[in-house]
């Protein structure tokens, strides 16, 4: 799932925070915090670039990918190098405990891009740009391998904490080029259906990113008066939703081939992604009292999307029975998020939690 901005900002705000309260924190020290500061922040606008490629212009876009990873390549190696020059030896475990914080989130950030574009593979229109892809990624893991074996020295007091999350990025990292070294499903003439399907999801899985980013801006103060587009937006993706079940019911024809049916699972992947990281932003936001009045509005909007779901998940899996096992899992996997927010917004909870302030 997709990391908030938000929880971005937040993290790198408590590392600095860390750093200014030290007395006299080693020159190093800013500087890794800097360069670590400097890659998620790309890490974070190529994600959020990514997320706007689309079946429809993938073609176009596509290279966005390639552009974005090799600058990240080169800020990593561009850090490696400032750290090299300046190196005096290990820093204190109070810095070393700070770098960790910062490696840690830039961890979160970049996992969550890899997860966005090895969500983007299975679109055919992204074709001519699969291996330069592999190749950044492939050049990107070098950087980074390069990049932990000169902080690890450093910081030998955290290196068991540093080594956690330099692995935790090597799966992904791992499973996204894998994923780019095998080639996309290739339809000579797609079908109707699975072309509605597609646009069906690219519409509801862009609400609920644009759901996801106006739901990051609520705060305490202004919950009071914002909370509503937290019901609203479910409101608008349910309907969406309902209309793509009606649309798919109206033009079925029977089950649809494997290689369509691999195009909608992909589809269907990114969409439980991203609604998956709209649901935690709303999980997350429970806590601010001043939404209390919007509770049981957002747990009615979460109850009824449950129910769209469940019919559409029928209606899909019925159409693509070779793929039956991806799509249930995927399914299974949001209906998990989805029972979470729900028990969340229940009124027994609030109550709750309102008695604990």
């Amino acid at each position: 799932m997709a990391l908030t901005f938000k929880a971005v900002f937040v993290l790198l705000v408590s590392a600095l925070a860390l750093c200014q309260a030290s007395s006299d924190p080693d020159p190093l020290t800013v500087k890794i915090l800097e360069g670590l500061d400097k890659v998620t922040t790309q890490s974070n606008n190529l994600r959020i670039a990514v997320e706007t490629i689309t079946v429809f212009n993938a073609g176009e876009k596509g290279i966005i990918i390639v552009q974005g990873l090799t600058s990240i390549t080169a800020k990593i190696g561009q850090s490696t190098t400032r750290v090299d020059s300046v190196s005096t030896g290990p820093l204190s475990d109070d810095d070393a405990q700070l770098v960790v914080q910062a490696l840690t989130t830039f961890v979160q950030v970049h996992q969550a891009l890899l997860q966005v574009i090895i969500g983007k593979h299975g679109l055919l229109t992204l074709d001519p740009y699969f291996l330069p892809i592999r190749v950044s990624l492939v050049n990107l893991e070098a950087a980074i391998d390069n990049f932990v074996f000169e902080l690890i020295i450093l910081i030998p007091t955290q290196k068991p904490a540093a080594n956690a999350q330099f692995a935790s990025l090597s799966v992904t990292l791992t499973a996204a080029i894998t994923t780019y070294s095998q080639p996309s499903v290739a339809l000579a003439d797609p079908d109707p259906v699975t072309v509605k399907i597609l646009e069906g999801f690219d519409n509801v899985t862009t609400q609920s990113n644009n759901l996801r980013i106006a739901v990051e801006t609520i705060t305490i103060f202004n919950a009071g008066e914002k909370g509503v587009i937290i019901a609203q937006g479910f409101t608008t993706i349910i309907a969406k939703i309902v209309e793509g079940t009606t649309r798919v019911d109206s033009v079925s024809t029977g089950p649809l081939s494997d290689d369509d049916a691999q195009l909608v699972v992909q589809a269907l992947t990114t969409f439980v992604q991203v609604h998956q990281a709209l649901l935690q932003v709303i999980i997350g936001k429970h806590g601010l009292l001043t939404l209390v009045p919007f509770f049981e509005p957002i747990r009615l909007a979460l109850v009824n999307l449950e129910l769209v779901i469940d019919t559409f998940a029928f209606d899909l899996i019925g159409l693509i029975p070779t793929q039956k096992p991806a799509a249930s899992a995927q399914f299974a996997s949001l209906s998990v998020t989805l029972a979470t927010a729900i028990t969340t917004s229940t009124p027994t909870l609030q109550a709750s939690q309102v008695a604990q302030y």
